[in-house]
């Protein structure tokens, strides 16, 4: 075991000690320390409009720990099966027969007639060089919207990795099953946070909803660019913490150190009996 991981233990047992202390003792930690944990926290809240998102503690009720697994295990079987549908459909489009090639003239189809040939090898030959150039001006197009899709879709992931939220993934799974894969295309490739309106559709699935009944591509589009207007992001608010402790009396100063307790305290940790420093803080309060 490395250095790094033995202190990572002490430090771990030392503020289990210290947690257990003061839920024997009735003390609370201070504000400050709650404030600190609070800001660690990068969080947000995405909303729409004026609509009240729920809180943190209800979010975690809205459904238990088995239904949060089926549905991650749901969403991984739905992301597979996407990836295979596109490769299939990559695939097929990949073996789609070409524009049928013209049939080469021969001397026979001429009745070996040499100039006819000739006329009809020349016609053959400037033909054949204009559906090659489609081919090759429809297979550019094909790939720079390709490589333009791709950019799109990367940029897309960026800015989903970079929102601060922990259930992104079931809220594109609404999305997903409520948008049409068309809809989706739209914001994906016309918001300018794609990402952001994602995730606010899907804590919305009655917006989502609203926004899927609109199946004209150019109104759902000025639809979605209205709605991205309205979503709003805020920090998530940490729970207000409880007043710190205030002692009195004979109390030790700020900064100084109790040997005795700091004493009992060691040999707390090495035998895991918390008795002794619970009846020496009781000592200490019934002397103020």
């Amino acid at each position: 075991m490395t250095i790094l991981a033995e202190n990572t233990e002490v430090d771990q047992e030392e503020q289990k000690l210290t947690e257990q202390e003061q839920e024997v003792a009735g003390e609370t930690p201070a504000p400050e320390q709650k404030q600190d944990d609070a800001e660690e926290s990068e969080e947000v809240v995405v909303s729409i409009g004026d609509a009240s998102p729920a809180s943190e503690e209800e979010e975690h009720k809205q459904a238990p720990e088995w239904v949060k697994d089926l549905r991650k295990e749901n969403r991984e079987k739905s992301r597979k099966l996407r990836e295979l549908e596109a490769k299939l459909a990559e695939r097929e489009a990949q073996t789609a027969a070409p524009a049928a090639a013209i049939p080469k003239p021969t001397m026979e189809d001429c009745d070996y007639d040499t100039d006819l040939y000739e006329q009809k090898f020349l016609a053959w030959q400037q033909q054949e060089t204009a559906r090659k150039e489609t081919e090759r001006k429809k297979a550019d197009d094909e790939k720079a919207q390709a490589d333009a899709w791709n950019s799109t879709v990367s940029a897309y992931n960026d800015a989903k990795a970079k929102l601060k939220v922990s259930d992104y993934e079931e809220a594109e799974e609404v999305v997903q099953q409520s948008l049409s894969v068309m809809q989706q295309g739209v914001i994906v490739s016309g918001a300018d946070n794609s990402a952001l309106v994602i995730y606010a559709l899907g804590k919305n699935p009655a917006k989502a909803k609203e926004l899927a009944s609109i199946k004209d591509p150019v109104k759902f589009a000025f639809a979605v660019a209205k709605l991205e207007t309205q979503v709003k992001t805020s920090p998530r608010k940490a729970p207000p913490a409880p007043e710190g402790r205030v002692r009195t009396g004979n109390a030790a100063p700020s900064g100084a150190v109790d040997n005795t307790l700091e004493r009992l305290r060691d040999k707390a940790m090495k035998t895991g009996d918390m008795s002794e420093v619970v009846a020496y803080k009781a000592k200490l309060r019934a002397a103020k």
